[in-house]
């Protein structure tokens, strides 16, 4: 069977890793551009895959005029698939763009073509409802079964935020109340010098134990330190983000979850021991060592959970349904 799959390259490697599961499955994966040549237009059984989709128009480094033709392209691009192909899987990941524009009336626009024209939004989380995708971890289920055997057992808390600092993430409120005894490494591109001193004059004016490493890490950089640390911390605010790939990016290497309250955050709470919810004002180190699950115990529940071979029948199921 023909896959169009869009993107076809990102920088998350969830779009690797999902491509290379479906063509193990025996399908041939296209970028979506060859949809429009007249051998594939007119193959009604292909089956259409689009992530961020609607969140194309929002691109940083689009202009104005660029990004409006991407925005009518896309619009005209469901509609004919719609109209060519057996089934569009419509991957929605984010409730809303992750920008700082103060409007998104063309992201409410794509999503409302979707419903208009009955294609089901899908998710990579089960708490919105059966109509999901797996979120893959970031090693396969082979390397992982290598990582929890020899991973090493420590007591030793290290609390670190990692990725892309930008301000739906909510770092900024969680700092107002970050505990003086917790130390926490913020490691990521801060989205301006703007936010970067905001986030700066907290940390002065409470004399809070946090460092700012502001720069893309290298992916070997990040495997360190994801290695090290005993917990990841997610602030991100409410009705934010409807999956965190930092979370499964955590959790791949064994880490424990530190994370403000969000839909996303309860649904992880109550499914796994790792994950800790936290006002942040009672937070103590002494809770935190307390709590802390050991990295094999992690990513063995991880595996359950998140493996290569459940995300595999998944796909399975989707595309030959």
């Amino acid at each position: 069977m023909k896959v169009f799959f869009f993107p076809i390259r990102h920088q998350n490697k969830i779009i690797k890793i999902n491509k290379e599961i479906i063509e193990s499955l025996g399908h041939e994966v296209f970028a979506l551009k060859y949809v429009y040549e007249i051998k594939h237009f007119f193959d009604f059984d292909k089956i259409i895959i689009l992530n961020w989709i609607e969140d194309q128009p929002y691109i940083t480094s689009y202009s104005i005029l660029k990004s409006w033709l991407y925005f009518l392209f896309y619009l005209v691009t469901i509609i004919c698939c719609k109209l060519t192909s057996r089934k569009i899987i419509w991957i929605k990941h984010n409730y809303k763009p992750h920008t700082n524009k103060p409007n998104s009336y063309r992201h409410s626009v794509t999503c409302y073509l979707m419903t208009l024209l009955n294609i089901k939004e899908t998710t990579l989380e089960n708490y919105l409802g059966d109509h999901y995708i797996p979120h893959p971890l970031y090693l396969s289920d082979e390397e992982l079964n290598f990582l929890a055997s020899n991973s090493e057992t420590k007591a030793e808390v290290m609390v670190v935020f990692f990725g892309h600092v930008k301000r739906y993430k909510g770092l900024h409120e969680a700092l107002k109340v970050w505990p003086k005894d917790v130390p926490l490494s913020i490691c990521g591109k801060v989205e301006s010098g703007t936010y970067k001193q905001e986030l700066l004059n907290i940390i002065m004016s409470r004399n809070i134990n946090i460092t700012i490493e502001d720069r893309f890490l290298e992916e070997s950089e990040l495997e360190s330190l994801l290695i090290s640390a005993s917990h990841i911390f997610l602030p991100h605010e409410a009705n934010t983000m409807i999956s965190s790939g930092s979370f499964y990016h955590a959790i791949s290497y064994g880490c424990n979850i530190l994370a403000t309250k969000s839909e996303f955050s309860e649904s992880k709470y109550f499914l796994h021991n790792f994950v800790l919810i936290s006002d942040l004002s009672s937070l103590s180190l002494a809770a935190l060592k307390e709590s802390l699950i050991q990295r094999n115990e992690v990513i063995h529940e991880s595996l359950k959970y998140y493996s290569r071979f459940r995300l595999k029948k998944v796909w399975d199921s989707i595309l030959n349904n």
